[in-house]
């Protein structure tokens, strides 16, 4: 397994005020024994040839994988819209995995979910489908699978059905957005395992809010093997059942833990990963 961190949103105030963001993310991430980052397809395709490949000197340097991630309207009304989302995702795929030491690619499907009644569960699926098979064609040339994640959009049998009606689509496992649809994270672990090649490993203390209206399922940050998610067993599970564990792209995504601050609740999620 490789174990890293997204170092966007609460845990990025680590690098707060930083003169160059990617630098000082893999300073940071090598001294403390991690080894995969997750960076936008769009931003470095964005950048100057040279500067990619400084970043690829010091991936290299401080042995870091960057995990690559891509986003785009699967559901556009313009068709040519979505092509060029398609196109632009395979130029990053044929352009940035082997210089920056990429294990996997990732995307989530974004502004849709199963529960929207138009288009329906059948008709996303279909669109998902059609504009992943290229996309996830183009990873297996390269060598980096691409994973599709559970967004708090659909569930993980969805995606498996997904994976099978695309060739060599994989899933990227986010621990804690199961619950963000109401789904339990061990069953919805099971389901996926024989198609997950990475994951948001990610923990939440949960609980419903029946007095509040509408009536809502409530999530709070947790440090990683602390909350409700149950992130041993899910550990288990994809040690077990994943097609390729070694393999394993382990990405940290830690919400806002009450009390703590993003260096201790690290910390403390590195000593759950050495138990495991």
């Amino acid at each position: 397994m490789i174990w890293g961190l997204m170092m966007g949103g609460w845990m990025g105030a680590l690098l707060q005020d930083s003169e160059d963001r990617y630098r000082d993310e893999l300073e940071f991430l090598a001294s403390h024994d991690l080894h995969a980052c997750q960076w936008s397809t769009r931003a470095l395709l964005a950048m100057e040839q040279g500067r990619r490949e400084e970043l690829a000197g010091l991936l290299a340097e401080h042995d870091v994988h960057a995990v690559l991630s891509f986003h785009f309207n699967f559901f556009a009304q313009d068709r040519g819209q979505v092509q060029q989302g398609i196109d632009e995702a395979i130029e990053a795929i044929e352009t940035l995995p082997g210089m920056l030491r990429t294990p996997i690619v990732t995307t989530a499907a974004g502004t849709m979910h199963r529960f929207a009644r138009q288009p329906s569960l059948a008709e996303q699926m279909d669109r998902l489908a059609e504009a992943l098979r290229p996309i996830a064609e183009a990873g297996r040339r390269a060598g980096c699978p691409v994973g599709i994640e559970n967004h708090g959009d659909y569930y993980c049998s969805d995606l498996v059905e997904l994976c099978r009606r695309t060739p060599h689509l994989g899933i990227f496992l986010d621990t804690g957005n199961t619950y963000l649809i109401g789904e339990p994270p061990l069953p919805a672990a099971e389901v996926a395992a024989p198609y997950v090649i990475g994951t948001h490993f990610k923990d939440h203390y949960v609980r419903p809010n029946k007095q509040a209206r509408p009536l809502h399922f409530e999530l709070r940050g947790a440090v990683p093997g602390s909350g409700d998610v149950g992130l041993r067993e899910v550990h288990r599970i994809l040690r077990e059942r994943s097609p390729a564990p070694d393999r394993l792209a382990m990405v940290f995504e830690i919400d806002p833990v009450e009390g703590m601050d993003q260096v201790e609740v690290l910390e403390k999620a590195l000593e759950f990963v050495r138990s495991l």
